[in-house]
């Protein structure tokens, strides 16, 4: 071992070119084999998902036509009581024949509806038709944050479904 420590380094003698310039152009080789390899199978893995994502994009279009074709979920939910709640705002109250004082009417009127006066109802906001899909899904359990990536997907405002929860 005191014999290698003694070795100067500058009495080597040097390397040969040619050994150097062929371990240089090995590694070369070898690493561009290997990164075109590498690059080759991401790509290969990129294709497979790629068509993967496709199929899932026609069964989804699949599964919302069928949907889209179920009588049953074209009508709406709320159309009953949406319903109702017009016609109870249409009919008027009776014409009252009394022959009171118009001012005791009146205070008659308060007096029978003062919570009508004291709250009276918010206008409920309507929904946007091309939204109904939307509500639909949520209606049969599907989780609110699909339906908004659906919506977004689309190119509409994932946020308007947050005003009707």
């Amino acid at each position: 071992m005191d014999s290698l420590d003694t070795v100067q380094k500058h009495e080597l003698p040097p390397t040969n070119q040619k050994r150097m310039v062929a371990f240089i152009n090995h590694f070369i080789v070898s690493t561009v084999t290997f990164l075109n390899k590498f690059a080759s199978d991401c790509e290969t893995r990129f294709v497979d998902y790629e068509q993967k994502i496709q199929n899932l994009e026609a069964s989804l279009m699949i599964v919302e036509a069928k949907l889209a074709s179920i009588d049953v979920l074209k009508q709406l939910p709320d159309n009953s009581s949406a319903a109702k709640e017009d016609n109870a705002r249409t009919i008027e109250p009776p014409a009252i024949t009394d022959t009171t004082e118009p001012g005791a009417v009146e205070e008659e009127k308060e007096s029978q509806n003062p919570e009508k006066d004291a709250q009276p109802d918010p206008p409920a906001p309507e929904k946007d038709p091309k939204y109904e899909p939307y509500f639909k899904m949520l209606h049969f359990g599907v989780p609110l944050g699909a339906v908004k990536n659906k919506i977004a997907s689309e190119g509409l405002d994932p946020n308007y479904i947050d005003r009707f929860l």
